[in-house]
Order: C-alpha cells, then sequence, then structure tokens
C-alpha cells in the first residue's frame, strides 16, 4: 500500500532531523565526558605520576629480581625502602642545620636591625621626594599584616594538606607497585582490544612509552643528584649559609625542564643578597656555571637522546601542564609529551602515509606520471 502525501513528508522531515539529534546528544555526551574528566584530574594525575613511577621501577625492580631470585613485587617494596630511608637520611640532615641556624639567630639580630634600619632611611629620603608614599612604619606593619594572615591560612590548612599528600603518596605506591607486578597482564588487556592485524605494531608502541617515560624519570634523579652536589660543593666554597638546604631546593629544581632550573636558584639569590652584592654576583656565577655544565655536559651524558623531543615542544608542554595542573603538571608534561609523540610518529605518520599512498594508487594520473617522478637511479639511468 503506497504512503500519502503527508506521511512522506513527515518521514522527510524526521530523516533531516535525525543527525541534529545525534549532533544534540554527542555534544551533549562530550560536554558531560569533559566534566567528568574535570572532576577527575587529580585522580588522573595520582594514575599518571603512578605510572611514571611504575616504568621507572620497572628496569632496576626486574634486575633485582633476577640477581637476588626473589618476587618482583618484592623487590620494588625493597627500592622503594630504600629511597624512604634515604629521603630521612637527608631530612634530618637538612633539619639539623636548620635549626642550628635558627638558634644562632639571636646573634644576626643586631646586624639585620642596622640592615633595617639603613633601608628606613633610604625610604624616608625617597618619601621627601614622592610625598604620595606611606611612611615606612605603616608600609612595613601593612607588610607584617599580610604576612602573619598568610602565614595563619597556611598553618590552619597545614594539617589537612599533610594528610592528603600522605594519602595521595600511598595512593602513588601501591598502584605503581601493582602496575609493576602486573604490567604484562595489563598490557595483554589492553592488546586484545586491538585488531589481531594491528597488536605486534601496537605492542612496539607501548613497549617504547613505557621505556621512554621510565628513563625520563631515572635520568632526571641522576642529574638533580650531580646538580645538587655541584651546587653544595660551591656554596661551601662561597660560605653561603644553609648550603645543604639551598642545594636540595636547585636540585628539586630540575624537576621542571627549562623553567625549573631557575626558578630554584631564587631562594639561593635571596639568602645571598643578605651577604652583599659580591656574594649574589658570586653566586650567580656559580649558577650559571652549573647550569651550562649541566646543559652541555651531564645531560648529554646522563639523559642523551632518549626522549628526542623538540625543545620548543618541551617548553609549551611544561607551560600548559603547569597552567592545568600546576607544580605537579609541568612535571608530568614531558613524559606526557613524549607518550604523544611516540602514538603520532608510530601510528598517526605511518597511517596518514597509508591514505596518501592508497590515494596514489587510486588515482590514474598519478600512475600513469609515476614512471617520471621516479629517481634516475631507480630507472637504471645515469
Amino acid at each position: 500500500m503506497a504512503q500519502s502525501g503527508p506521511d512522506l513528508r513527515r518521514q522527510s522531515v524526521l530523516s533531516q532531523a535525525l543527525p541534529i539529534y545525534y549532533a544534540l546528544v554527542l555534544a551533549m555526551l562530550t560536554f558531560i565526558g569533559i566534566m567528568i574528566l574535570i572532576r577527575l584530574q587529580h585522580v588522573l594525575l595520582i594514575l599518571f605520576i603512578s605510572v611514571l613511577f611504575a616504568a621507572a621501577l620497572a628496569q632496576p625492580a626486574e634486575f633485582l629480581s633476577r640477581i637476588l631470585r626473589i618476587p618482583r613485587i618484592i623487590a620494588v617494596i625493597m627500592i622503594y625502602l630504600a629511597v624512604g630511608a634515604l629521603l630521612g637520611v637527608i631530612g634530618w640532615l637538612v633539619l639539623f642545620p636548620v635549626l642550628t641556624e635558627i638558634s644562632n639567630l639571636s646573634e644576626d639580630i643586631p646586624a639585620y636591625a642596622d640592615r633595617i634600619e639603613g633601608a628606613r632611611q633610604a625610604y624616608e629620603e625617597l618619601s621627601e621626594q614622592y610625598p604620595q608614599l606611606q611612611s615606612f612604619d605603616a608600609q612595613f606593619r601593612e607588610f607584617g599584616e599580610r604576612l602573619s594572615e598568610r602565614v595563619g591560612e597556611i598553618l590552619i590548612g597545614l594539617p589537612e594538606r599533610l594528610a592528603r599528600l600522605a594519602f595521595d603518596a600511598l595512593s602513588i605506591f601501591f598502584i605503581s607497585v601493582l602496575l609493576v607486578t602486573n604490567r604484562e597482564r595489563i598490557r595483554d588487556l589492553v592488546l586484545s582490544m586491538v585488531h589481531p592485524d594491528q597488536r605486534d605494531a601496537w605492542r612496539e608502541v607501548l613497549t617504547k612509552i613505557w621505556g621512554r617515560i621510565g628513563y625520563f624519570l631515572r635520568a632526571k634523579i641522576i642529574v638533580m643528584t650531580i646538580v645538587g652536589v655541584l651546587m653544595y660543593a660551591g656554596l661551601l666554597v662561597l660560605d653561603v649559609r644553609f648550603p645543604f638546604l639551598l642545594a636540595i631546593i636547585v636540585a628539586a629544581g630540575q624537576i621542571i625542564p627549562r623553567i625549573g632550573p631557575w626558578l630554584g636558584r631564587v631562594p639561593l639569590l635571596g639568602i645571598a643578597a643578605f651577604d652583599g652584592l659580591e656574594m649574589v654576583v658570586s653566586v650567580a656565577v656559580l649558577s650559571i656555571v652549573i647550569e651550562n655544565l649541566k646543559g652541555y655536559v651531564i645531560s648529554p651524558i646522563v639523559e642523551g637522546d632518549q626522549l628526542n623531543i623538540h625543545p620548543l615542544l618541551v617548553f609549551i608542554s611544561v607551560l600548559v601542564g603547569g597552567a592545568l595542573l600546576g607544580v605537579a603538571g609541568a612535571f608530568i608534561a614531558v613524559p606526557a609529551a613524549a607518550a604523544v609523540q611516540v602514538v603520532f610518529e608510530e601510528v598517526v605518520v605511518p597511517w596518514r602515509q597509508g591514505h596518501f599512498r592508497d590515494d596514489q594508487a587510486s588515482d590514474p594520473d598519478t600512475e600513469a606520471l609515476a614512471p617520471q617522478l621516479e629517481p634516475a637511479e631507480e630507472r637504471g639511468e645515469g
């Protein structure tokens, strides 16, 4: 039975509206997915850091497991215990000099008072030229109030932050241990969702990503250690206060590429400023020498070309990671960019090149011109 005109028009309108409905539903699902990712960004950050630690621990754990003939999970726990003991020793070595300096601070109070009085006189002279400036006492009092208010806010939220940090550290520990011990099983599960013809290629991609991000963290720790030792030795020679603590801060700055090393030197230069301009210049020269030594000697030997990332991509990824997730985002930005680059080079580029070859093979004009476009050596000429 033939359909009437209204029924045909109704079906035509429905068929035209369905793509719009599908697009709206897809847009709503995309928006919901983005909101879920935003809500879960801290969880995703913990997962990625866990993967980073697991990749860095996999090779040493495998080595210990093979040498000592122990289960892999025991090897990972032994490495974590060794690292925890090392951090505890470093913390004690840092805490003792700091407490000593604080206890001796009373002897330096007259010198600091003389410097503050000199700053007061300079400010009063400047205020005579610019009457709109507030008095030195008012400026100093306002600064003290802001500082005390900020310190109070930090102290109030400190227990909660420490508890959250401890929970995150435990989460990273357990997740990374499970990832190391179940790496093959997880990899096989991921590969089971890939077409059989593509499994070998994706296995190679996953292996390259795992190796690159693992090598990144191991090499970064070695570079941090060397830079910290060199900085500590230089600060001892220059007789800068808090040399051990400042060397650790400078070494920790190496975690964030490009920007972090110079951010870590801000406290160093600030402490040196209390000992005069000559000390600031000496510390700045020491920092420049060590940074250039790291860039031209230490990093090429230790890190090599394992990540093989362009400096511009490193800089942009650090900026994006820092803007999205703060210091932790800047820390994971480079290994994340390395993983994306592996996928791009091993999957996206070959996929697009395959499309180009298919297009050329299906184009008769291209086939006719192909012999003319071949190099002379391939045509047997020359």
